[in-house]
């Protein structure tokens, strides 16, 4: 099984009228919390020999073509070592390895991709083995603190965006956790970057309100964290049903 869907510069088109809106907007919540170009997701599912694949990008349909056309994710480090990597996987364009990557490099600044890819590698299961990439301008190379800070982004959206992917793909039948409809609704508005005072507003309680709702969620749900508490309702497809107001 090989199964892409794309949405060139965030945008749903006819060439892939069925990319999920609600997945959309979790991909535009990370590239906008992440201060990325452009974010995509890679996995690699069985054996070697057996594998399946699933791609999701945002890149733009002219750098889609070229980077098809090249086949370049066989050589993109983001994504060769990011599938087998532990950590965080940083493609500096301006400074490239090898006579390909450095063709590659200067194609995707061409196409106004970015000045650095980072690959962040992400667990879904077993057998599975996933990357998500931020395409981005934020120098990654510099000061430590703020690539550390940029690095920490990544990883909680990648976490976020890895669960809202495979759970369209690889879907079981997940355990039963009873939230109520108000829980479900503010970790919704929150998996699209809403803070808790504006999805108060939205929804027209208190932000109190919504903090005790977010409380409730994170003790059913049995994590410690918002951010969790998000990943965990979207493994759990809690959101499917907001698909068609978006």
């Amino acid at each position: 099984m090989f199964r892409v869907l794309v949405a060139p510069d965030f945008e749903i088109t006819a060439a892939d009228p069925d990319f999920p809106p609600a997945l959309l907007e979790t991909l535009k919540t990370a590239r906008d919390v992440t201060g990325s170009n452009y974010v995509s997701f890679w996995a690699q599912m069985g054996e070697t020999g057996l594998l399946s694949r699933i791609v999701v990008s945002t890149y733009p349909a002219a750098w889609l073509r070229k980077y098809t056309d090249k086949d370049y994710s066989r050589i993109d480090p983001a994504i060769t070592k990011g599938l087998s990597s532990v950590g965080a996987v940083i493609f500096d364009h301006n400074h490239p390895d090898t006579a390909e990557l450095a063709e590659l490099a200067a194609d995707a600044m061409a196409h106004g991709i970015g000045l650095y890819t980072i690959g962040i590698p992400v667990h879904v299961g077993p057998n599975i083995n996933a990357v998500i990439t931020f395409a981005t301008d934020i120098d990654v190379t510099g000061d430590a603190d703020e690539t550390s800070a940029t690095l920490t982004k990544c990883r909680e959206q990648a976490h976020i965006l890895a669960l809202a992917v495979t759970e369209r793909f690889l879907r079981t039948e997940p355990p039963k956790v009873n939230l109520t409809d108000r829980e479900i609704e503010v970790l919704y508005w929150g998996s699209l970057g809403k803070t808790d005072q504006q999805t108060a507003d939205i929804i027209g309680i208190s932000r109190w309100t919504v903090v005790a709702h977010v409380q409730s969620a994170k003790s059913k749900l049995r994590v410690s964290n918002k951010a969790a508490a998000i990943a965990r309702a979207l493994e759990l497809r809690m959101f499917t049903r907001f698909d068609h107001k978006l």
